[in-house]
């Protein structure tokens, strides 16, 4: 008769695991009869204090219990999965690598198959590839996979992994083991951070995150990234040692690098300093970065010895502020504290000279101006005509194409909107310093749209280099939100945007999407299960998370601010809401709210 047992395995609290820990320690393991029983959790392995190390594999253990021992080690990153990999045969331990993918459950379900086979079930939350970056999967996905088993001098190991296998971590030691961090970029024409967000295991001690994010910043710039940024480490260049020493007495990362690029311009050099300094500083620990060549400290004007800020070389991250918002009441405009609970009418300073403001007549709808307030674009109501106003003249531009979307200004002086052209989609980039009237909008090469695709929302991110696009596919109505990047030549005029990286693929339908940080985007939209539109926060990389919802909302307005941003909601009945902690608090009536240059 063949053996069968079930271990249903959920995630745990820190203390939960550390009870586990002694538990197994005590008692032989696992249930082994015929009977399905409850099982043990896996446990998670606490960051901070001493490392509580999983138990290896018990004699005479059955299959099952063995891969359940095993994913209990999955946590135990010390001395390189020593104890997982004692659960495997020789051969598999020596080709098991174990980051090159995680997959992150929410419950999992191991049973004996046959003889020498264990199945294992898991409702997977997500994966993490081996370039760190995280794909969350819809709600109630699932894997089946398969363990082969055999006898080792009379003791079950594993001798077969389910194809890729990597890490299987439950979503709480997944939360304790891995964080997020940016590798970085510059943007074409200016000297802005364009982050990319990884995960990273936390490594229990030493430089390991400092060297893991160092070779991370050292390979190739991402696909959706190429040619819309600046990287000045170029191929070929890598660390001379194994890894980068953090000197904990004065904080300082030293990164030592070899390749023919090393000794490149001085403008080059400067921006290695810089990228690597942004990306650096995010290790515990590292307040300072050297860099060097050979051991030498790479001669750079205006960097001594190390480097603690790229603000002082003139560097720094995309930001955005806002001192006004505008509340629409159909054809007019008044000026409002964005960051008030109750929108209150904006009071300027003495001496502030304050914007001209349009009507802006009914038939215009998506209002969106630049971040002076001097700039506004609306598309009609029938999505067929883009409108502009400057200067107190307005003017219309028939013929652009069906199907606009809603204009949006970046702050490079552009004007963005998409839609169709015939059959096919089409991308627009409006030079805003041309003359009102003879403004032309102008497609992009976007030879990855396919025809007949829709193209719902397209939003420019803080830095001025990516974009978050919502496509449609007409025929079977599915939904996508990804992440593009802008590719401009020597002028910076935008000529093409590069093929996508999708993101937020749990959000099946969405109503409105734009920037919030040049990490964050902001989503009224639905996921499987929700009845009405939901706001959402979709950090660039991370788990989506669902904020509070209000009944027939239409409008999703985000109001950046010191700590980060701030959201607006608008109601179908035109009542506005602002955030009140982790609710929301109603505070006047309107039609549309613009914030300036967002």
């Amino acid at each position: 008769m063949t053996r069968r047992s079930t271990l249903p395995i959920r995630p745990r609290t820190v203390i939960a695991a550390l009870l586990a820990v002694l538990t197994l320690t005590a008692c032989a393991g696992l249930p082994t009869s015929d009977t399905v029983e409850q099982g043990r959790p896996v446990l998670g392995q606490p960051q901070q204090g001493p490392q509580v190390l999983p138990d290896g594999p018990q004699q005479g253990a059955p299959p099952e219990q063995i891969l359940s021992g095993f994913l209990l080690a999955n946590v135990g990153f010390t001395d390189d999965h020593e104890v997982a990999r004692s659960f495997l045969t020789e051969e598999l331990a020596t080709e098991w690598a174990p980051i090159s993918q995680v997959v992150v459950y929410e419950d999992a379900e191991v049973e004996r198959e046959g003889q020498d086979s264990v199945v294992v079930t898991l409702a997977v939350r997500g994966t993490v590839d081996g370039s760190g970056y995280l794909t969350e999967e819809p709600a109630g996905t699932t894997r089946v996979e398969r363990f082969g088993m055999t006898r080792i001098a009379g003791q079950w190991r594993i001798e077969d992994f389910p194809e890729g296998f990597g890490l299987w971590l439950a979503t709480a030691d997944f939360d304790r083991q891995y964080r997020t961090a940016t590798i970085n970029y510059l943007a074409q024409g200016s000297d802005v951070f364009v982050p990319d967000v990884r995960w990273f295991p936390r490594y229990p001690l030493g430089s390991g995150l400092s060297t893991a994010l160092t070779r991370a910043q050292l390979q190739r710039t991402p696909d959706y990234l190429r040619g819309a940024v600046r990287n000045a480490l170029p191929d070929g260049v890598d660390l001379t040692a194994n890894g980068v020493p953090v000197d904990p007495s004065t904080g300082t990362a030293t990164v030592d690098l070899t390749g023919a690029g090393v000794t490149s311009s001085e403008g080059q050099q400067r921006q290695m300093w810089a990228q690597l300094t942004q990306t650096l500083l995010q290790a515990p620990g590292v307040s300072r970065v050297r860099l060097q060549s050979g051991g030498r400290t790479l001669e750079v004007p205006g960097i001594e010895d190390s480097l603690a800020e790229p603000a002082s070389i003139g560097y720094s991250a995309a930001t955005r502020s806002v001192d006004f918002g505008l509340l629409r009441v159909r054809d007019e405009l008044t000026l409002i504290n964005p960051r008030a609970y109750d929108l209150r009418d904006y009071v300027p300073a003495s001496d502030e000279e304050l914007p001209e403001l349009p009507d802006v007549p009914v038939r215009w709808t998506d209002l969106s101006a630049d971040a002076t307030a001097e700039d506004f674009a609306a598309v009609s109501v029938d999505r067929q005509t883009l409108w502009r106003w400057r200067n107190g003249i307005g003017v219309e531009f028939e013929g652009i194409g069906t199907e606009l979307t809603a204009p949006h200004f970046d702050g490079a002086g552009g004007l963005w909107l998409a839609g169709r052209s015939a059959s096919t989609p089409r991308v627009w980039h409006v030079d805003t310093e041309e003359a009102l009237s003879g403004s032309v909008a102008r497609p992009l090469e976007v030879d990855w749209l396919r025809e007949g695709t829709q193209v719902l929302h397209f939003h420019v991110s803080p830095d001025d280099q990516r974009a978050v696009i919502h496509l449609r596919d007409p025929q079977t109505g599915k939904e996508e939100l990804a992440l593009t990047g802008v590719v401009r030549d020597r002028e910076g005029n935008p000529t093409s945007l590069t093929a996508p990286r999708p993101i937020g693929r749990t959000i099946e339908s969405v109503s409105q999407v734009e920037w919030v940080t040049p990490t964050t985007l902001v989503v009224l939209g639905r996921r499987a299960g929700d009845e009405v539109d939901t706001p959402y926060q979709l950090p660039i990389g991370a788990w989506v998370e669902a904020l509070v919802p209000v009944q027939q909302a239409v409008l999703l307005r985000g109001v950046p601010n010191e700590e980060g941003f701030s959201l607006i909601l608008l109601s179908d009945e035109g009542r506005l809401y602002t955030q009140e902690g982790n609710d929301w608090s109603t505070s006047r009536n309107g039609d549309d709210v613009v914030i300036p240059g967002h």
